[in-house]
């Protein structure tokens, strides 16, 4: 498919939202909190739920994390380094995993951040009905706190992911007084660096600084406001009128941003979108199928057309350059719509098939110029969108429609992300199709504590995915924040969850 018929449906799209704004369709107005300044931040999406253990997409992070510390921490290039754990090792074999908690902790309740806490809050992940992080924890066969600053996790087996684990929901810590308030998904009570004043789902968050927080860098501006805006042109133009500091743009809104000086920041992620198949429905389970929707993309068009090219072909799990990326894999299914019939002829579907997919509502050009690939080849998607907040729990959890297309975040550890999306117990693979080698293979390099060899292990893995085409990546996009020159401290994450540490607002108090 060419790019400009691609460009054509975006730029329509594109158009009709800015009439609805422009029209007072949508409110683009983000209040601060009052009482000093405040560094004001577009997202399209909030938090699914503000109980990190039963939060059910990756994005909730970029709201959680404000507000809920966790044991270990990531840098820019997503490495591993001390959040609320100073430090960590593994013993006995890789058998056991044991952190030294900071001093003197305290959650936004006054209630101490010591190692009883800590174990408290890992005993409740790993057992809470509905929790979507035990899966992660099931190499933790005990938790145990000899004294107030040292917690041991008993290991049934080495697992080389756990460090990666605590840098994100599952180590995210909730004061114990508040594990069972009813209202803790609109009142978290956390240990973050910001606190919740008021939280209004589908609207803004609005925080304030804890000042007891360990790092105090990292809460440079009195408060906050996390304003949901799941429109791109609506978080543009509230950019562009000053009623926010800095939002999440995209790719065709990057010159846009330079026309009114807007500084951006960014690039590709750990994030990937892709067209996610229940492998269990439709004609999904058949491998000729998946080979077929995989050589009927045309990824390069599509990320000039949709993206204004800010982004990667994705033809594995992880981006050229992270560790877990094969470089010797190459582009395993090209541009070949001709093959792609001959497939779906050889498994008996010459006449092409239907299937639903959900699709966010946040930015659905990506699934239409899919859509429009797919249907060159005779497949034909019927796009259900959804809001952004519900697509994980309609799909992973309830398991309706047949496909999604949408981001995945990407996870702390390449681990997660390979047992989420294709082991069998994964939370994130509906139907719980596997192949078995890929399971072995992922659970061997989870118990290999030796970097190098686990990296050969998960480049083997992410050989096999291709192989049996258990996805359709699409690309890896680039994530671009705009934002005034007023605002420093700003910077593009790998790991795709922006971390809103250090940021300042050049005049601001405090």
């Amino acid at each position: 498919m060419p790019p400009p018929r691609i460009f054509h449906r975006a730029a329509v799209l594109t158009l009709v939202l800015a009439l609805v704004a422009a029209c007072g369709g949508i409110n683009t107005e983000v209040g601060g909190s009052g009482g000093g300044a405040s560094f004001r931040f577009a997202y399209p999406v909030g938090p699914s739920r503000y109980d990190p253990h039963r939060a059910s997409s990756s994005f909730d992070n970029v709201t959680l994390f404000p507000v809920y510390d966790r044991l270990v921490h990531l840098d820019p290039q997503a490495e591993p380094i001390p959040g609320l754990a100073e430090t960590w090792r593994y013993t006995a074999g890789g058998t056991r995993l044991e952190l030294r908690i900071r001093p003197d902790l305290r959650f936004h309740d006054g209630t101490p951040l010591d190692a009883a806490a800590v174990k408290s809050n890992l005993d409740r992940a790993r057992t809470l009905d509905g929790s979507t992080v035990a899966s992660e924890l099931e190499s933790v066969r005990a938790v145990q706190a000899p004294d107030a600053r040292t917690v041991v996790l008993v290991l049934t087996e080495p697992d080389s992911s756990l460090v990666g684990t605590l840098s994100d929901r599952a180590g995210m810590m909730i004061s114990p007084a508040a594990f069972d308030d009813p209202d803790l998904d609109l009142q978290p009570v956390g240990a973050g660096p910001y606190r919740v004043v008021s939280y209004s789902p589908n609207d803004r968050v609005v925080l304030e600084r804890f000042d007891r927080y360990w790092d105090p860098a990292a809460a440079q501006v009195p408060s906050m406001v996390v304003a949901i805006q799941p429109d791109s042109t609506t978080r543009m133009n509230a950019l562009r009128s000053g009623q926010t500091d800095a939002a999440l743009v995209g790719g065709n809104q990057v010159a846009e941003a330079g026309l009114y000086d807007l500084p951006t920041t960014g690039d590709s992620t750990l994030a990937f979108y892709h067209l996610q198949l229940n492998r269990t429905r439709s004609h999904f389970g058949d491998q000729r199928v998946r080979r077929a929707l995989n050589h009927a993309i045309d990824r390069s068009a599509t990320i000039d057309g949709v993206l204004f090219g800010h982004g990667e072909p994705a033809a594995q799990p992880f981006p050229a350059g992270y560790r877990a990326h094969d470089p010797h894999l190459g582009d395993p299914y090209p541009h070949d719509p001709r093959k792609a019939r001959a497939l779906l002829a050889e498994a008996g579907l010459a006449g092409g098939f239907d299937f639903e997919a959900i699709v966010p509502t946040t930015d659905p050009g990506l699934a239409i110029a899919v859509q429009e690939q797919l249907a060159d080849v005779g497949v034909r998607m019927h796009i259900r969108e959804v809001s952004s907040g519900e697509t994980a729990d309609l799909f992973y959890s309830r398991e309706q429609a047949d496909a999604m297309f949408s981001p995945w975040g990407g996870r702390a550890d390449p681990v997660q992300t390979l047992s989420l999306l294709y082991g069998a117990d994964g939370f994130a693979n509906p139907g719980s199709h596997t192949i078995p080698r890929i399971e072995q293979l992922t659970e061997q390099a989870r118990r290999t504590i030796d970097p190098r060899q686990r990296d050969a292990l998960l480049h083997r893995i992410g050989r096999l995915v291709a192989e049996h085409a258990l996805d359709v990546p699409v690309t890896f996009a680039d994530t671009v924040f705009a934002h005034h020159p007023r605002v420093t401290g700003l910077r593009g994450w790998q790991s795709n969850k922006p971390e809103l540490r250090g940021i300042d607002v050049r005049g601001s108090e405090g």
